[in-house]
């Protein structure tokens, strides 16, 4: 009965039934497949497995609802207007999900060495600059890949459509004018797209570098794109910096080849100061300090002015922001012991008062003191 309800109908409708089956059927061995390998994967645990799971779910999908269409056609045949509309949507489809599928793997892989370089840090801190070379290089490659990819996928898929195939055949016969006005608008892109071709490899900064940005303030490399740079300042702002201004203007960067800094400290003291106590109280400060890395430290006379010397405290730390919290608990502590217990340390401002010299009261040989004043006429 089923078989002549289903035979009685157009051979449209009877088409469209059986590429609906194939793709649904399709479909369902797909997620019944993705089910089995989501319980195996979950079962061992394993974070990799579970990336490459995660990225390729949905190209996969795409791909087995094509491979239904594919099904469907070689089943019945569609004539000449169905082969045709299946042809078109087959040759716009199949570059964008094979696109797709290379970006989900170009992301995979790039997730997969970030991992494995984070791990390769735990316990082993000799491995941090390793790592940050590794994370960064992944990342503008990724960035890279992602766009030629991209490129050249938006490219097949236009030059399918027949309007399209033409305008760019009319085009490569006055390439010379296009590519004169093509490279004039694309100069700023193509120029931070070197600019970070250049940055993966040559590496004057990396992802987590601590550097100087044009403001003056410091700050971590946060996320390098492909045109500019996000760097996060200590404060938790954001400076946007483009790509190719770190390849064409100086900066600082105080990580590149290691975490370790040294912290400095002025003290303005008194000429007339012990300095040789002030050094025995720094040495217990610093020696006591759990942000001191062990390596050194030193209290030297680095000027001297008029009215005071001036002292130069340094001290080593494992990283940027343990300086600086170090630099603060040197400065105040010596601070507080200069008050407490040398307060004569103190710079201070001297002066001498020239010795005023005998005055001369003497006029016309006649002592000053002795001239009385004339009175009245009663002597008063």
């Amino acid at each position: 009965m089923s078989d002549y309800l289903i035979r009685s109908l157009p051979i449209s409708v009877q088409t469209m039934l059986v590429l609906c089956l194939c793709i649904f059927a399709s479909l369902a061995l797909y997620r019944f497949i993705l089910r089995l390998i989501r319980k195996i994967v979950e079962n061992k645990d394993n974070p990799i497995a579970k990336i490459w799971l995660d990225k390729l779910t949905s190209p996969f999908r795409w791909i087995s609802g094509l491979i239904g269409v594919y099904i469907s056609q070689q089943i019945l045949p569609f004539g000449k207007i169905g082969e045709s509309l299946l042809s078109r949507i087959e040759a716009f489809a199949v570059p964008a999900i094979a696109g797709w599928l290379a970006l989900a793997l170009l992301h995979a892989i790039s997730d997969i060495v970030d991992i494995k370089s984070r791990r390769s840090v735990e316990g082993n801190e000799s491995r941090k600059l390793a790592s940050r070379r590794q994370r960064t290089r992944m990342s503008i490659m990724m960035r890279v890949g992602s766009f030629l990819i991209i490129m050249v996928t938006v490219g097949i898929m236009m030059m399918t459509i027949p309007a399209v195939r033409n305008i760019g055949v009319t085009l490569m016969a006055s390439a010379g004018l296009v590519g004169l006005a093509v490279g004039a608008a694309a100069q700023p892109m193509l120029k931070n797209l070197i600019a970070g071709i250049q940055v993966a490899f040559t590496e004057p900064i990396r992802i987590d570098d601590l550097v100087i940005v044009e403001t003056g303030d410091w700050g971590w490399i946060e996320k390098i794109t492909l045109t500019y740079v996000t760097v996060r300042l200590w404060d938790e702002r954001r400076v946007i910096v483009p790509l190719a201004r770190f390849l064409e203007a100086p900066f600082e960067n105080w990580t590149r080849e290691a975490e370790q800094l040294i912290c400095k400290v002025f003290l303005y003291v008194d000429p007339l100061a012990d300095v040789e106590r002030l050094r025995e109280h720094m040495k217990k400060v610093v020696t006591s300090n759990a942000l001191w890395d062990g390596r050194s430290y030193i209290l030297q006379v680095s000027d001297m002015k008029p009215e005071y010397i001036e002292l130069r405290l340094l001290a080593t730390a494992r990283d940027a922001p343990s300086s600086w919290d170090l630099c603060c608990d040197i400065r105040e502590q010596m601070l507080r012991f200069i008050a407490e217990n040398m307060p004569e340390t103190i710079a201070h401002t001297r002066f001498t008062m020239p010795q005023r010299k005998k005055l001369d009261f003497l006029v016309d040989g006649v002592d000053a003191i002795q001239r009385t004043p004339k009175g009245n006429k009663a002597g008063v």
